[in-house]
Order: C-alpha cells, then structure tokens, then sequence
C-alpha cells in the first residue's frame, strides 16, 4: 500500500461521535457495482453505489484513480481534502498523523438494495474547493460522487448506457457525454442543485432548489434555445417598516424607513457612491446588497450545463487531414434546434450569410414576450441591423448594404401617432410594438411605480437636505442623465408611518397609502413634470420575413 493512502478507515474513528452521526440515517434504494470505471483507458476496480443517477466511489479509492493523489483529514474541522494544497491557499486545520492502516475493500456483491446511509457527515474538499455534492457514510466509508470530483479535476465524465460504463479523463470515440450515471434515474446536477416550476407570478419560470442562497433569495431562470434571463426575489424576513437612524453630511440627525432607504439605494448615482453607503448606513446597506449582488447567472449558468440543459454551439467548420478548412453555412430560411426552438439562418440578397438568429435575439422579447417574434415571422429592426446598415428616421427607413442604398421606405406622416400601429411601404409590412413607456393615463391619482412604468418619470428620495426630501426625475434624453424635473419636501409625520392624507406641497397634491405615494395627475401636467400627447416615439419597429424575401432583402 502507498504511503499516500492516510487510512480513511482509520481516520474515520478519529471522528468525534457526534460529528460521525450528525446527520440522520436514512434508508435508501442504491446499486452496488452495477457501474464499470475506466479512468484515463484503464479499468478500476473498486466498489460503487449507483444512487439518484450518480456513481459514488470510497474516498480513497478515487483518490488512487486519479493518480494516486494525496487524502488528508482535519478532525477538528470535520474536513477531508483530496489532492493537494493549493499555492497561496492555508491548510483548514491541523491534519490528523498520517497511516498506513487501510485495507483492500472487500467488493460487494452487483445487486440492487436498500441500504442505511448517513448522508454529509463530514465536508469533501478536492484541493481546497468544496463538493457541494453530498457524500454519503455507509458500513465505515465514505462515499462521494465521483462525477462532482472529477469536474473539480478538470477531467471529462461519459457514461455508456450500452455497457453501464463511466469514463473519467479519456473518452472513446463514439460515448457521449451524459449527465447521469443511469438511464434510469433522472439527471443529477454534480452541485446538488435541481429546479422546480415556478408558481404565481412567476409561472412559465424555473425555481432553482438547492443553492447556497436559499435561506435568502430564491432563484428563476427561463431558457430559450441558446438563450437564458434569470430573476432573483429576496424572501429574507427583513422590517421594512423598521426605523433607521443615520447622520447625514452635515452632522444631522435622520431618520427613514428601511423601504425609504431601499429606495435610495437603488437610485444609485454618481454622487452617492458605494464608500458613502456603506460609511452612512453600514449593515443595513450590506444587508440590502447582499441580495442584488448575488452570482445569479453564474449559478443557472452552471445548473445548466450540469444537467444538459445547455449545449456548447456546434462548430461550423470543418478540419481536413489535408488542413484546408471549409466553412459549413446552414440552409437559408427557417429551422429548428434539437430543442424545437425556431432559428432563422438568414442571408443577405448578395447570399452571404449573415448568422442564426431566434426570439430571444430581439432585445425586448426577454422583457416583453407578447411582442411580435421572429418565429411568426416578424424580424425586428435590431436583428435587421445585423443583416444589412439600417438608418430609421421619422419619415422613412433606409436600408443599405455597405455604403450602397438598397431600398427607401417611406413612412406615413402621421407613423408616431399612438394610435397608427402598422403600415406598408413599397410591399413591405412594417408593424409598431409599444414599449410600455408611454401608456395613456386614465387615473385620477398615480401612485409612484405606475409612474414611472408608464412615463418614465422616477419618484426617489434625495436626503439633500435630510430625511423628507425627494425629487421627479424625467425619462434620460438620447444618453443623458436623467433631469431633475421637481423637488419637494414631504411631512415630517408621514416618515413613520404607511399612510398620510392628501396635502398640497409646491403646487403638487401628493397622498401616502399602504407605503406608497400617490399623485394627482392634473398636477403633475400643470407642473409639466409629465406630458401627455398623442404621439410617442417609445416603440419599436418590425418587418414582415416574407415580404422582406420577396423584395429580395433576404435570401
């Protein structure tokens, strides 16, 4: 036996008791040995448990399967750590004297049966990075998921459904890589993650169970074709109501609600910078960036590839022996993807390819789905600009390939009227999709987030001269910041409270109900802080893929 080998057996008594039996038995459906190993073209003999779609291997098994690397156990920290320690990186504790008392697993019989295992009793670390996979204790050993170490590794996994065989490092021609052990069992993410429809208002998305954040955010996500939007809710049971008390630039006392400040963080500006929170509002800030700052993408991103979800884009090219490389384009005209997205391979008029392209390509799908879609043959101005130089002015749309003018289409005089939604021009169908930035408004009293949805004009609070103070601020013009458009002073009374009744402030009628503050929009027009007209330019523009081929633009 190598002197690598610590003695896991051995170690394993070094536990303290309550450590070893931390976690509860639980009594479990597994296979034993019904998984073949080969590491690197070599075959490795050693027991395994096939269970949930997951092959598990003895600690120090695996640790002989890659190379003999070195296992070591720090019994205070209740921590195993396969390989080595990484430059720059300390050492968890003190590791335990190393021995050479381990034995040659007796191999267990192939069969399926239950069995009682102790799931997670210490912490797997491979290098120093954590397995967020669980292990699992059974008869004495340990057991821990031999895809979750490989990846840390850096070492491809297949799995051979037709010979029960899992590959680790060298894969054979003709084995593709699965995310599960077994045909079986359903796919098992190597993080322990797994998701969930989403209920409510958040039907149509994908909760996401088991990431470390849990207890703090639960996490969304929707994938369509090669493309993914996630959303992130703070379920934290924080007082949003709780009164914060802070001293503001010129040494005066403040108080605000923790909505309020909310609010004011997320109007984050040049002139309060990070440094600036976090010196004036400390852990309540902290508390509320802890959240928003979450590795949301990351970690969908990372679900997905685990369970298959995703797939790296296909090469287009293909290399000879010879090396002449030749580009492969695909069929012009629509197609679908292995997942039934609908993709459009689209070329110009000169036949030149210019790219694959689907709904989520157009950058208001992800917002606002009901928009028209490339798969209903509608192509948008912006997936356009991809094909050819399009230059959109109020009166006309000229297209162009290089610097040469292919085709003008003019537009009606009255094209940004709200109520003109679809023209033709030169046989082709152009249609208008409202952006929801200039809603009519039918209310008597608005409350601030219907505002701000409908005109762009934010309601924020300011702490300019101390806690009552907020301002309007009007939708950005071109890349400007956006302007101040009205300052006023709110009643000190309202600040501990949800409600407050109608006052008059500068001209303003402004009310507080439920948290929220209300205004009367004949006001807010007399105060020209919103306008309300007729026309809006806030859309955004489609044309129709078969009159775009028929004109000959797209081939």
């Amino acid at each position: 036996m190598k002197k690598w080998l610590v003695g896991m057996s051995a170690a394993l008594l070094l536990l303290p008791q309550g450590s070893i039996f931390a976690a509860p038995s639980k009594n479990v459906q597994v296979s034993f040995n019904k998984v073949n190993i080969v590491v690197n073209g070599q075959a490795a003999t050693s027991n395994n448990i096939l269970y949930e779609g997951s092959t598990y291997v003895p600690i120090r098994n695996i640790a002989e399967m890659m190379e003999n690397l070195p296992v070591t156990f720090y019994p205070k920290e209740n921590i195993v750590n396969i390989g080595a320690v990484p430059a720059g990186k300390q050492e968890p504790g003190v590791p335990s004297a190393q021995s050479d008392n381990s034995k040659d697993d007796v191999l267990e019989k192939k069969r399926d049966t239950a069995i009682d295992a102790d799931f997670d009793a210490i912490t797997i670390m491979v290098n120093l990075q954590k397995v967020e996979a669980s292990n699992l204790l059974y008869n004495g050993r340990t057991y821990v998921p031999l895809r979750a170490v490989s990846n840390i590794l850096g070492l491809k996994v297949a799995y051979d459904e037709a010979t029960a065989t899992a590959y680790i490092g060298a894969i054979p021609e003709g084995v593709t890589i699965k995310t599960s052990d077994s045909s079986k069992s359903p796919a098992s993410a190597v993080s322990g993650m797994s998701h969930v429809p989403g209920q409510g208002e958040m039907a149509g998305w994908m909760m996401l169970k088991g990431h470390p954040y849990e207890n703090e955010a639960e996490v969304y996500y929707k994938v369509d074709g090669s493309r993914t939007t996630t959303s992130v809710k703070d379920i934290r049971k924080i007082n949003l109501d709780e009164v914060i008390t802070w001293v503001d630039d010129d040494g005066r006392t403040i108080k605000n609600t923790r909505k309020d400040l909310h609010r004011l963080f997320g109007s984050f500006s040049n002139k309060y910078t990070t440094d600036w929170f976090i010196s004036k509002f400390g852990d309540v800030y902290m508390d509320y960036f802890k959240v928003t700052s979450l590795p949301v993408d990351q970690l969908v991103d990372q679900y997905l590839k685990e369970t298959g979800q995703v797939k790296p884009p296909e090469s287009k090219v293909s290399l000879k022996p010879d090396t002449v490389v030749t580009a492969v384009t695909p069929k012009s005209g629509y197609n679908k993807y292995e997942d039934g997205t609908i993709v459009f391979y689209a070329y110009d008029r000169s036949g030149t390819y210019k790219g694959e392209y689907i709904d989520r390509d157009d950058g208001y799908y992800s917002t606002r789905p009901e928009s028209p879609k490339l798969s209903d043959k509608w192509m948008s101005l912006d997936i356009l600009r991809n094909i050819y130089k399009v230059n959109y002015q109020d009166t006309q749309i000229i297209i162009k390939q290089e610097n040469q003018e292919v085709i003008r289409l003019p537009l009606p005089s009255n094209w940004n009227q709200i109520d003109v939604k679809e023209t033709t021009s030169s046989n082709i169908r152009i249609k208008k999709f409202d952006t929801g930035t200039n809603k009519q408004i039918t209310e008597t009293w608005i409350d601030e987030d219907t505002l701000e949805k409908k005109t762009r004009v934010k309601f924020s609070f300011t702490a300019k001269t101390g806690i009552d103070d907020y301002a309007f601020y009007g939708p950005p013009k071109e890349r400007a910041i956006e302007p101040k458009l009205f300052e006023l002073k709110l009643p000190n009374s309202w600040n501990n409270s949800s409600s407050g009744d109608a006052t008059e402030i500068n001209g303003l009628h402004v009310k507080k109900e439920n948290g929220k503050h209300y205004f009367l929009v004949d006001d807010l027009k007399k105060l020209n802080i919103i306008t309300i007209s007729k026309e809006s330019k806030d859309f955004n523009i489609y044309f129709n893929v078969d009159d775009l081929i028929a004109a000959g633009l797209i081939k």
